[in-house]
């Protein structure tokens, strides 16, 4: 296990480097590309070069100088502030998805089926084909005629609260890695419950749901832990969307705002250290989500340890 962790974590340095890199290019050719398409800008924009100038971000970086965002506040500061809104809404969707995806996958599972029962794969079809956006929409329409028609019960659609504005980023958030967490708990449970110690546990006495809830369930752990890791990536990919529909000042809404094409009449809010940390700091978060998923799995599944075991001993 320790010697999985630190081969992992060795390949880490190299990633967020390489991200660091990429982010600190792109924008630092964005700016000439956004003022040739402005008509009411006059001249031609000379760049230097870009490996100089990148060896200069590395050494201020090198000097905890991580630069500044366009409007003149520290990078690290706004990373730091911007993220603590988006880590709450992601950490309590993530949370109440992991609880309601395992308790629908379990209870779709009976014992006189050989699979899931039906309304589960309606139910997570319906949900993983519908996009973020789209869930938002019908969320927010529901809320309204529930306003309007109903007992008078008001939702907030814009702002920035932790009360009832939290209510619907995280409602749309938790859809898709519900019914995704669901829909694996319950195949893999299915899977699970047909092998043949299942069914000699049943014979010897034990009840199907002793069967299923305390020795097949811990068996498909690793799998569930894998759609964890998917639903976790996918909120994080989907703050962009969600934090800009619902006006929520998070890291998704600031990324949202530096990468738009500038106006007429403004100036280019992209700054190549700031882009080059949200880039950084996005490979980081993917990273960590799956180091994390991995490690877990590998402690609850002793599978896991024996692959890696035998590994081990085949390049000895």
């Amino acid at each position: 296990m320790i010697r999985f962790a630190l081969r992992r974590l060795a390949t880490f340095p190299v990633i967020l480097l390489l991200a660091n890199f990429v982010g600190f290019a792109f924008a630092f050719y964005f700016e000439p590309v956004v003022s040739s398409s402005n008509p009411y800008a006059t001249g031609e924009i000379i760049l230097p070069p870009l490996f100089p100038e990148y060896a200069g971000y590395l050494s201020r970086f090198a000097q905890l100088d991580f630069g500044e965002t366009f409007n003149g506040e520290p990078v690290i500061a706004t990373i730091a502030r911007l993220g603590f809104n988006s880590l709450v809404v992601v950490l309590i969707a993530l949370v109440l998805s992991i609880m309601l995806g395992i308790f629908l996958g379990r209870l779709a599972v009976q014992r006189e089926n050989t699979r899931v029962s039906s309304w589960l794969t309606i139910l997570s079809t319906m949900g993983l084909a519908s996009p973020g956006f789209y869930i938002a929409i019908l969320l927010i329409t529901g809320f309204l005629l529930l306003a309007i028609y109903g007992p008078g019960i008001v939702i907030p659609f814009q702002g920035f609260g932790w009360d009832a504005h939290l209510i619907l980023p995280v409602l749309v958030l938790m859809v898709q890695p519900t019914v995704k967490i669901a829909q694996v708990t319950g195949t893999t449970l299915v899977d699970e419950l047909q092998k043949p110690y299942v069914k000699a546990g049943i014979g010897l006495g034990h009840t199907f749901s002793t069967m299923k809830n305390r020795f097949a369930f811990r068996n498909v752990v690793a799998p569930i832990l894998q759609a964890v890791a998917y639903s976790a990536r996918l909120m994080v990919a989907e703050l962009i969307i969600i934090e800009r529909l619902f006006n929520w000042p998070g890291l998704g809404k600031f990324i949202g705002s530096v990468i738009r094409p500038a106006g007429f009449f403004d100036s280019v809010v992209m700054t190549p250290p700031t882009m080059a940390a949200l880039l950084t700091v996005l490979v980081l978060i993917f990273l960590l989500i799956d180091f994390t998923t991995l490690l877990i799995a590998r402690a609850v599944d002793p599978r896991l340890r024996m692959d890696v075991h035998a590994e081990a001993g085949a390049a000895t």
